[in-house]
């Protein structure tokens, strides 16, 4: 017999993914904590009574799903390009794992544009973070000689964000394909010819 504590992480598992999977379906404005209760399998009052509110759950799935899938790790090889490039070769390993929550988290990412209230807040500090990270990375490479690109840290770290995002937008619209993590490895290993020495 299932503990408690199993029984609630495994509701709030399956709620998780029914919220992904409607999100992917038709966004996250468009979708009800009624609709993510039944998708899960659960009565319409769940979602409420595990998370309190659908923006609590969008939170919880955006750290647990995405924030800390890509990262700017500390710890991802030898150099601080490595460090750089961490955040693309999470978004290639994602690609192949779990391509639905992750084309999920993008869709919630490009309705920030039109959510001012509920989704732009989180994902602009989501990005700041990043860009940060990106941005200490690359000046960490520029010390340790592994990055030769003169440009500032910071502009470094935007055009790897635009890169990104450019890829992940085209994909979600479906120009660029249905191999998205192809697309980011190519889009790394040019940032990464473009970033090193000779």
């Amino acid at each position: 017999m299932r503990t408690q504590r199993e029984r609630v992480a495994e509701s709030s598992r399956r709620l998780a993914a029914a919220a992904i999977e409607l999100i992917a379906e038709q966004g996250f404005s468009r979708t009800t904590a009624k609709d993510i209760g039944i998708r899960a399998g659960y009565s319409r009052a769940m979602l409420a009574e595990r998370f309190g509110t659908k923006e609590a759950l969008l939170d919880y799935v955006l750290a647990k799903y995405y924030q800390e899938r890509i990262a700017v790790r500390t710890d991802p090889g030898p150099t601080a390009l490595d460090a750089l490039l961490s955040p693309l070769d999470a978004l290639i390993s994602f690609a192949r794992d779990d391509p639905d929550t992750l084309r999920a988290m993008f869709v919630i990412s490009f309705e920030a544009v039109h959510d001012a209230e509920v989704i732009r807040p989180r994902i602009t500090s989501q990005l700041q973070t990043l860009r940060t990270d990106l941005a200490a990375a690359a000046s960490a490479g520029q010390a340790d000689g592994s990055i030769v690109d003169t440009r500032t840290p910071s502009d470094i770290a935007a055009d790897l964000m635009a890169t990104g995002i450019g890829h992940a937008f085209a994909w979600v619209v479906g120009m660029a394909g249905a191999d998205i993590a192809e697309t980011l490895e190519r889009a790394r290993d040019q940032a990464r010819a473009a970033l090193t020495p000779a």
